[in-house]
């Protein structure tokens, strides 16, 4: 049965919180047409192999509206690999917001990536939710890039095939994947160039007091 269109669009897109902000830094939301790329599985499996110490710690971005911090940190009695995220977002009027992201980071060969869901109240409450994929890159001198799936990409990969995923009451290819972790590997893997947006603003690494 075809899937109904708004169950994959305004309601996925409002999940982004603070991350969607901080889209706006490097690309103008107004430019984002349907909703961002999600997904009923991971790229993977938690796993020992995946975990990255280097990317745990505190990063900021700074725009019109204000800074935006993101906290990475491994739970307590998480599994290997898993991450939270704090975004600790502030405004101009001296106001603010917070959200929490919950996940845990994938490897591919040489690629990074983060597996997250959210914004999300408690982290033990998010079975059945879907996932959204971060692909990152960070340089020894502190700054952290990321990239997001491009939802065209996507969307043309579900229409002919290549990707299982939901589509729309029209039978149109929405931006939610569908396909088991190691055919979202390999779809990643197949990669030439298109499948990943440019680079968003980049974070920097907040140092703590003292170091």
């Amino acid at each position: 049965m075809p899937a109904d269109p708004d169950l994959h669009s305004a309601p996925r897109r409002r999940r982004y919180g603070l991350v969607a902000r901080w889209l706006g830094l490097g690309l103008a939301l107004s430019l984002l047409t349907g909703c961002l790329v999600d997904s009923k599985n991971p790229i993977a499996p938690p796993g020992a192999d995946a975990m990255d110490p280097e990317i745990l710690g505190s990063w900021e971005a700074h725009g019109e509206d204000g800074a935006v911090f993101f906290h990475v940190f491994q739970p307590t009695g998480g599994v290997p690999g898993a991450v939270e995220v704090i975004a600790v977002g502030f405004e101009k009027d001296k106001s603010g917001s917070v959200d929490r992201y919950c996940g845990h980071l994938s490897r591919i060969e040489k690629q990074h990536f983060i597996n997250l869901i959210g914004p999300v109240e408690d982290c033990a409450k998010t079975e059945g939710e879907p996932y959204f994929f971060v692909a990152y890159d960070r340089t020894l001198d502190g700054v952290l890039t990321i990239r997001l799936m491009r939802e065209e990409a996507v969307k043309k990969a579900i229409g002919s095939g290549k990707l299982a995923g939901d589509k729309d009451a029209s039978g149109g290819p929405t931006a939610h994947i569908t396909a088991e972790s190691a055919a979202i590997r390999a779809f990643i893997l197949a990669d030439t160039g298109g499948l990943w947006d440019r680079a968003l603003a980049p974070l920097r690494r907040v140092e703590p007091p003292g170091n």
